[in-house]
């Protein structure tokens, strides 16, 4: 049988590879490099020598879709804008279409600046139409177009050192509860699924190591990337297999902050090596 050619491990595996290092004080002895089916996506050693053996699968309950939508956002404006001359946090929905809309948005806010508007939104909080009045007949045109871009709002950041940079974030389904009582229903609803088993059926072949997942939260999960900011502890504990002897948790909008779980209960962990998210 023909071997399959190696592939470039993906930046949230070597992130969480990352991590589980740093803190176990452990190195790298073979990875998945997909030559071979079936392997974990790390086997990590002790340095030395005193430390732990570990199996260590990295998943992620991303939605693809929602994941598409920040890869075309982080492509997109990545850096300044040309055209702009202040800086705008903009709210985006995870029905825009970024390449579709990029042009008007910019040709939107470029008016807004000319027009010495701040802010815009269709949310009556988030607009510059005063309390109580209607907007003008050009303001609810600016509406409309926002509308169509199925964008929710945009704000602009006053500052000397404004470069013309769009800063994005995209609005959910509803309000994130940034409570420790969010944490563990995740990693049980993930164990759960095909997706989680197939994880823990890996790691329970290797009955010589410590089995370790490492589990990304959807960018659309703000709960635990707020839990994990204001530093609150689970007081409870996931329905775990005995297969797995640590849960990691982590979220890239997060910056160094992690979940660790082991039998002992929950503890968040910072993390060095990440640097700044």
């Amino acid at each position: 049988m023909k071997q399959k050619e190696t592939v470039q491990l993906p930046p949230d595996e070597l992130r969480a590879e990352a991590a589980v290092n740093e803190v176990l004080g452990t190195c790298r002895f073979d990875c998945d490099d997909q030559a071979e089916n079936g392997k974990v996506d790390f086997l990590l050693d002790p340095i030395d020598g005193a430390g732990p053996k570990v199996a260590l699968e990295v998943s992620s309950m991303t939605d693809p879709k929602g994941q598409r939508l920040w890869d075309a956002l982080e492509q997109r404006y990545d850096g300044p804008t040309p055209g702009l001359q202040g800086d705008w946090m903009v709210q985006f929905t995870p029905g825009t279409q970024v390449k579709k809309s990029a042009a008007g948005l910019v040709e939107l806010l470029q008016h807004l600046e000319r027009e010495d508007v701040d802010k815009i939104g269709l949310n009556g909080w988030n607009d510059s139409t005063p309390f109580g009045e209607f907007p003008t007949p050009q303001h609810a045109e600016n509406l409309r177009k926002l509308a169509n871009f199925k964008i929710v709002s945009a704000q602009r950041i006053r500052s000397d050192k404004s470069s013309g940079q769009i800063f994005y974030f995209v609005s959910g389904a509803g309000v994130a509860r940034s409570t420790a009582d969010t944490i563990s229903p995740h990693i049980d609803a993930f164990l759960g699924s095909k997706q989680g088993a197939n994880k823990v059926k890996k790691l329970a072949r290797h009955t010589d190591r410590e089995g370790h997942l490492f589990v990304w939260a959807d960018h659309g999960q703000l709960d635990v990337a707020m839990a994990l900011r204001q530093g609150f502890v689970p007081a409870d504990s996931p329905d775990v297999p005995d297969s797995i002897h640590t849960i990691w948790f982590g979220s890239l909008t997060a910056d160094r902050s992690v979940y660790r779980w082991t039998r002992s209960g929950w503890t968040i962990l910072t993390i060095t090596s990440w640097g700044s998210a």
